[in-house]
């Protein structure tokens, strides 16, 4: 999982509040020998650029190496029982992008550098004296940007089921009112519909028995006309006029926090429900993959309807991949269009995002 920007931005501020507090604590102490304070003072430095730069994009494991590789130079060159610290801010970057086992052995090992480092500089009394205390300090850290990292991803999984479950509900009603206004129309036709032909055939013997009069003309012609409106009200209710998908959409769009959707939905008529549900889990499927694999803030979904086809552009402005792979959601959707007689196509660059385009043909209402 990618790390959340709101935390990286944390751990940044925080972890160079702490470079710099032991920069403070070192010009106190003092400068000692020139050259193991100039040795001292390079790897401090260098530490400092490169957390920067690895906690103002993501964190990876070369960056982390050359930060471990910083810390064990400023302890051979000079050690000064800060240094420890560093690792601690290194175990805080693990928290945020290693699997638990695999940063626990990342810890165990830097750990095991200092405490050679140390002996080398100092001797097995500071060694042993500084390095347990750190790397406990270490383990709790981890464990600390790890359970934040769990929490915001549940966080993240809850909003997306519930943005998933309100766009869902807002395409069932319209599926339902649909469904409702035939079963009226039926209703009408086969009630009312039936009575009142009877009554006309009624109507049109007593005619032909009876001398004609006004009233019963204009009954027979009130009769006729009773007829011609409930035929029109039913032809009018059964007439299908489509699913508003663009209400889904707004429901689906109002319910995610993070990555910000933004829709564009122009020339858009609505749709056949088959098709309304599938552009629907097309675009689910766009949030889940922008949340879960992307790490955008931002998502732009853009659906329109242009010369008899219904087009769905989708981009995000996260990590992006060297390789846009399709996995099960993809290939799912890819299924789903291509049922429908529509196609799909992905694009993606590392540091360029995500992009998607979908074409079906308008189904006839």
């Amino acid at each position: 999982m990618s790390p959340a920007p709101d935390t990286l931005r944390v751990l940044r501020l925080a972890g160079l509040l702490v470079w710099l507090l032991i920069a403070v604590a070192a010009l106190v102490e003092g400068v000692g020998r020139p050259w193991g304070f100039a040795t001292w003072l390079a790897g401090l430095l260098a530490f400092g650029a490169l957390y920067g730069w690895a906690t103002s994009r993501r964190p990876s494991w070369p960056l982390l190496a050359a930060q471990v590789g910083c810390v064990l130079m400023m302890a051979g060159g000079q050690y000064r029982g800060f240094e420890g610290m560093l690792l601690v801010l290194i175990a805080l970057e693990l928290g945020a992008i290693a699997p638990r086992a695999t940063g626990l052995v990342w810890i165990a090992v830097q750990s095991v550098a200092l405490f050679i480092a140390i002996r080398y500089r100092w001797s097995w009394y500071e060694a042993q004296l500084f390095t347990p205390p750190y790397l406990g300090f270490q383990i709790l850290a981890f464990a600390v940007v790890e359970l934040i990292g769990r929490e915001a991803t549940g966080r993240a999984v809850l909003a997306r089921t519930n943005a998933d479950l309100s766009s869902t509900r807002e395409l069932l009603a319209e599926h339902v009112r649909l469904a409702e206004r035939r079963r009226i129309g039926r209703e009408l036709h086969d009630a009312m519909g039936h009575h009142l032909a009877g009554l006309s055939l009624h109507l049109e013997a007593l005619a032909q028995r009876e001398v004609p009069s006004p009233p019963l003309d204009t009954a027979r012609a009130l009769t006729r006309q009773l007829l011609d409106d409930v035929e029109s009200l039913v032809t009018t209710l059964d007439r299908d006029r489509g699913v508003d998908l663009a209400r889904a959409l707004a429901a689906l769009a109002a319910d995610i926090p993070r990555p910000r959707v933004h829709l564009d939905i122009e020339r858009l008529a609505p749709q056949e429900p088959t098709q309304a549900h599938a552009l629907l889990r097309c675009c689910q499927e766009v949030v889940t993959n922008a949340i879960k694999h992307a790490g955008a803030a931002n998502l732009w979904i853009r659906l329109r309807g242009v010369d008899g086809r219904i087009e769905l552009m989708a981009r995000d402005d996260g990590q992006g991949a060297s390789t846009a792979r399709a996995g099960h959601g993809l290939e799912g959707m890819r299924e789903r269009l291509a049922e429908l007689g529509g196609s799909l196509e992905v694009a993606s660059d590392p540091g360029g995002g995500f992009e998607l385009r979908a074409v079906m043909p308008e189904g006839k209402r």
